[in-house]
């Protein structure tokens, strides 16, 4: 399985990088959305999971341009946030596929990874 994780927060990428580590997933990290959506742009992973609140580039931004690109619905894109006034339903509308809110459990990520994990 390979995973990208595009969070400007190097605790919660360090998090995700260490379970992914014990769990044996490629885990790609990536600290700025505007190279965050160009890593989404060339695909390849099996899930990614990315924060909204970036400064300069946000996740915002990076769902306005995969939206512009037809490419939100194609890719497996679980939104993280602390926010809790987050439009839940407006991005689900947008294409995404879960959301995972902060602080999260490892059980909440596992139960993401088993669900976008491919068989080969």
């Amino acid at each position: 399985m390979k995973l990208l994780a595009v969070d400007d927060n190097l605790e919660v990428t360090d998090v995700l990088s260490f379970f992914c580590e014990s769990k044996n997933i490629e885990c790609i990290i990536i600290n700025k959305g505007i190279d965050g959506l160009a890593a989404i742009r060339k695909g390849g992973f099996d899930l990614i999971i990315m924060d909204l609140a970036m400064p300069e580039f946000s996740g915002y931004d990076i769902l306005e341009a995969l939206k512009k690109d037809n490419l939100i619905t194609s890719r497996n894109i679980v939104i993280l946030t602390a926010s809790g006034s987050v439009n839940e339903q407006e991005l689900y509308d947008a294409g995404i596929k879960a959301i995972l809110k902060k602080p999260f459990m490892v059980s909440e990520l596992e139960q993401l990874v088993q669900k976008y994990h491919r068989t080969s």
